[in-house]
């Protein structure tokens, strides 16, 4: 019997240009006991963090001293951002690799991509998706392992506050977009299995300031499934980042998987705060009887748990093998960034209901409030319009799914961060999706379609994880309701439809039930 070769493990390295990706390469090269090969991808037309590898390589030594020769072999995309139209060039770079390893008869340890500093991880995590769900044979040597997002601590908030497009900042990276800067900023952030705060000496008080302790509370809010650290001259734990052990979680998931995470974290913090405030011993709260808190690092990298990279709303059904969201909290988050998060007043929720939004109330009572400059679901005389207080002001990041009248069949996602809002299509509920075209029963991904399931609407809803600092969740959710269909509304909405019914779909709920 022919002995399964194992796969070689992919790291991902992401960040604007100047957070240090290359001095970690660089630490990770010249540190590691293990052999390690790059893909080095810069979208400058001279790549110098190709050449500063190269030349660690071939500088001289003595016996004594090892450099990156000794440990790394590197394939360069000149002239070329991975995210961008290149995944043949891509997926060449990793062949040449492979076909190295070969070569010299052993794999390599792991196989570390740089990304530019404008490329977008999630665009390129799901071109391995699409490559695995496809069964590209170069997916049966490598495969995508962890995300690893540096960030510069010292600039970060200009970065999230900054109202300009990447193309105005080419500091942050060449090749840049009219794509917002916060926009990626937090795309960096939200897809990653560790996120490294660098530079945090240029941090009023260093590590020991509260500078950091407030940017460790916001990241951990951002991606709580990300492991967070902070570190100078981006040094850190490579075993812990780079081991052979590293335990991932994000790196085969989507943007659902991602948002199941994150709604689970919302909602166990919701009812750990509930436990450490309630005195009431006859509560009956679920958060004394349901806890949501798994430790990942229990689930093997073979975990196949049905949350396994189950693609929604686009239908392109990636069933990666790996990556996991198990629809519970995730603990990466120490006690410490719980505590800061509770110091500064920064807490989550999901915003969950059965019901549709109008368009236009959502916009005259909610949308116009938002703490945003550039706001593509509002006009701009609208934005101009809405000075006072409201409720929604205190919110720094919000996303989720979204259920809108005016369309039956379509998903929405609501992606709001720093200085940018939008509104944009997610694909077709699966309710409205023909049950030939879901996924089969043994990929486990029917069940998790299914658990998102109510009567008569299917899995149509409205659910918006809310990130801030002193929110009044109350406050935010009856705004929110007042831009919800009244019952009268909601009648002509089902009446609308009701000629257009949903495919049927085995194991659904279907007694028919109010909305609320």
């Amino acid at each position: 019997m022919a002995t399964e070769v194992k796969k070689m493990p992919v790291t991902m390295l992401s960040g604007f240009l100047g957070a240090g990706k290359t001095t970690l390469l660089r630490y990770l090269l010249e540190h590691s006991k293990e052999k390690v090969a790059c893909i080095v991808n810069d979208v400058a037309s001279i790549n110098i963090d190709a050449k500063l590898v190269r030349n660690d390589r071939n500088r001289t030594r003595t016996e004594a001293v090892n450099t990156t020769a000794d440990l790394a072999d590197t394939i360069e995309l000149a002239n070329g951002c991975a995210c961008c139209n290149l995944q043949d060039e891509l997926f060449a770079s990793f062949e040449q690799i492979v076909a190295l390893a070969d070569k010299r008869g052993e794999p390599y340890a792991r196989i570390v991509l740089e990304n530019s500093g404008v490329a977008e991880p999630q665009n390129i995590r799901d071109q391995f998706n699409e490559a695995m769900a496809a069964g590209h044979p170069l997916m049966k040597r490598i495969e995508l392992d962890t995300l690893v997002t540096l960030v510069d601590s010292s600039s970060f908030i200009k970065d999230y506050s900054t109202k300009l497009p990447l193309a105005s900042r080419p500091e942050l990276g060449d090749g840049g977009n009219m794509r917002p800067v916060v926009d990626l900023l937090v795309e960096q952030i939200e897809c990653a299995d560790f996120v490294l705060l660098n530079k945090v000496d240029l941090l009023p008080g260093g590590l020991e300031g509260e500078a950091l302790e407030q940017l460790q509370a916001i990241v951990a809010s951002l991606n709580p499934l990300a492991t967070v650290i902070a570190c100078e001259q981006a040094k850190v734990p490579l075993e812990h980042v780079f081991g052979s052990s590293v335990h991932k979680v994000v790196a085969n998931l989507n943007i659902e998987g991602q948002h199941r995470g994150a709604v689970a974290a919302a909602k166990a913090a919701a009812e750990v705060e509930h436990l450490q405030s309630c005195q009431d011993n006859s509560c009956t709260h679920e958060a004394h009887t349901h806890h949501h808190h798994v430790d990942h690092h229990s689930c093997s990298a073979s975990c196949t748990h049905e949350d396994h990279n189950h693609q929604h709303h686009e239908h392109k059904h990636h069933h990666g093998e790996d990556g996991h969201s198990h629809g519970h909290g995730h603990n990466h988050k120490d006690h410490a960034e719980t505590r800061a998060a509770k110091r500064f007043g920064i807490k989550s929720f999901v915003y969950s209901r059965r019901r549709p939004f109008h368009l236009k109330r959502l916009q005259d009572t909610v949308l116009r409030w938002l703490p945003v400059t550039h706001n593509k679901a509002v006009d701009a005389a609208a934005v101009a319009a809405a000075e006072g207080d409201s409720p929604i002001k205190a919110v720094l990041r919000s996303k989720g799914f979204m259920w809108l009248s005016n369309k039956h069949t379509t998903a929405f996602y609501w992606s709001h961060a720093g200085q940018h809002f939008e509104i944009r299509e997610e694909g077709d509920w699966w309710a409205a999706v023909p049950d030939d075209e879901w996924p089969d029963e043994a990929s486990g991904q029917r069940a998790v379609i299914l658990s998102d399931f109510a009567p008569s609407v299917g899995d149509r809803r409205q659910e918006i994880v809310f990130i801030g600092a002193g929110m009044d969740e109350a406050k935010i959710c009856a705004q929110l309701d007042a831009a919800l269909l009244t019952d009268d509304e909601l009648k002509a909405y089902n009446d609308k439809w009701s000629s257009l019914p949903d495919p049927e779909h085995a194991g659904a709920p279907t007694a028919v039930a109010a909305s609320t």
